[in-house]
């Protein structure tokens, strides 16, 4: 195990793949019983409050030294947002200062970056022993998701629709003042947008800014197989670095092969995938080069290299951001026009957000059109949603969709791992209440039988006191169960004896 952050890791293994830190030279691990803060981090419950204003809706993701939850900001009227936390107590005390540094880097280069490709942060603040990053949400899922489980390289255009967007990006980051070296291009770092072929660069962890006249960096960072050797504490990285572990990702995506498993050393792509084409190929070769010398010497080189002719045409400059939905639709601002022979309801769909079980929710609204001479009847499929009127005989009639939040039903915790994990999963499951999304219909029925129907969302969320009165069951129930084993076992092993 990784002797940071406890991380499982392959025997060999230069770097953690969790953590990114170097496993040579490092102090033996601690045992078990003295291993800092093991469960520091990523154990806030759902409507936890972080800076009297950043509501916890749920955890998303979980690392060795920190986690990821999705939240709403109460001061920008609900917006959803992701919040990253790092615990000092998750950090052996060795490591603690740097590791810190890291997170506080990110939070710092982020919040005055502007980039389409790049996560927005827009706050971060300290409590206790716990560090915060506000980000933007972005849901969608990593290269690295996308991967797992493929039986096929992914298609040469879908790969270089990525690869575009990546050269943009770091193009971007080499063109500050001093250069911004991400220095961890991986498929776990790339976020592709749902319902898109954008994609986010996240993570700058371990990103640093290029010192002219500075021989070899400070320390070592990185992961096995897209680190070139230069990251490996023998010379300074540079934006070759770069270079080096895009071209290792773009060889994976397009033969599956992982690049740890043999570092420094990659197949020709076409003997691997042969639908690839030779441009494509020769980029690839040339951006792995150990020599960094050998290498395209920009990310601007690597472009032209692997769009060929399209470099030019293709490249976005600047970048153009896509329109963002937004997070809930709004009230609309005046009655749509009546179109002959058509019924309408506007919003074609609403999303009520985050909503308290048995708590108070507003109230949304809708407008009815339809031809003259016709009536509207409305209804709904789901019993926590009600609309009023249920009638209507006017064209561009406001209706009232109202939520009975006594009958909103939150999901349960379903856990897995260990066995303690699993043994309490059999609990939580019945017991623990989490946010859970659910969705319902407004139906419209006109006379003349023609109908309508809209998409009604919300994501329910359990009371504070319901979550804590399910783990409480929960661990009462361990002890009973884990008290009546000892009790058996003393009877049988005092019938044997």
């Amino acid at each position: 195990r990784c002797p940071h952050c406890g991380t499982p890791i392959r025997p060999g293994a230069r770097f953690c793949r969790t953590c990114h830190r170097p496993l040579t030279g490092v102090p033996p691990p601690l045992p078990p019983s003295q291993q800092p803060g093991r469960f520091g981090t990523g154990d806030l419950l759902p409507l936890t409050i972080l800076a009297g204003r950043y509501v916890i809706l749920e955890k998303i993701a979980q690392g060795g030294m920190g986690a990821v939850y999705k939240a709403q900001d109460r001061r920008l009227q609900g917006k959803i947002v992701a919040v990253k936390e790092m615990s000092e107590s998750a950090i052996a005390p060795a490591e603690r200062k740097r590791v810190l540094a890291s997170f506080q880097r990110e939070a710092e280069l982020l919040a005055r970056l502007e980039h389409p490709n790049l996560a927005r942060v827009t706050d971060r603040f300290q409590e206790g022993e716990r560090h915060y990053m506000v980000m933007e949400f972005i849901e969608g899922r990593t290269l690295q998701d996308l991967l797992e489980g493929r039986t096929e390289p992914f298609p040469e255009e879908q790969v270089l629709a990525w690869a575009e967007q990546l050269c943009d990006v770091l193009s971007f980051l080499h063109s500050q003042k001093p250069k911004i070296i991400y220095r961890d291009v991986k498929p776990a770092n790339v976020m592709v947008v749902d319902d898109s072929d954008e994609i986010k660069l996240i993570d700058f962890g371990i990103a640093r800014f290029f010192k002219p006249g500075k021989r070899k960096d400070t320390i070592e960072f990185g992961t096995d197989g897209y680190a070139p050797p230069e990251q490996y504490g023998k010379s300074q990285t540079d934006e070759r670095a770069d270079v080096y572990a895009l071209g290792a990702m773009l060889h994976q995506l397009l033969t599956l092969r992982d690049p740890a498993t043999d570092p420094f050393r990659f197949p020709r792509v076409r003997s691997l995938n042969p639908k690839v084409s030779r441009r494509v190929e020769a980029a690839i070769a040339k951006a792995v080069k150990p020599n960094k010398d050998k290498r395209h010497q920009s990310i601007e080189e690597m472009r032209v290299a692997l769009l060929g002719d399209e470099a030019t045409k293709r490249r976005r400059a600047p970048a153009k951001k896509k329109k963002k939905k937004p997070a809930r639709p709004t009230r609309p601002s005046a009655v749509p026009p009546s179109v002959p022979g058509q019924l309408v309801l506007t919003p074609a769909s609403l999303d009520f957000g985050p909503v308290l079980v048995g708590g108070d929710a507003p109230d949304r609204s809708a407008v009815v059109t339809f031809p003259a001479g016709e009536r509207a009847t409305l209804s709904t499929d789901v019993p926590w949603l009600h609309v009023h009127p249920r009638s209507v005989s006017k064209s561009g009639k406001r209706v009232t969709l109202t939520l009975d939040t006594v009958r909103l039903k939150p999901g349960r915790l379903s856990l897995g791992g260990t066995w303690l994990k699993r043994w309490a999963g059999w609990h939580t499951r019945l017991l623990v209440p989490v946010a859970q999304e659910q969705h319902g219909h407004v139906e419209v029925q006109l006379k003349s039988g023609q109908s309508r129907r809209a998409p009604v969302s919300l994501t329910a969320v359990p009371q504070r006191w319901q979550v804590y009165a399910g783990w409480t069951g929960t661990v009462l129930a361990m002890l009973v169960e884990a008290i009546t084993a000892l009790l058996i076992l003393a009877t049988i092993i005092g019938a044997l004896f």
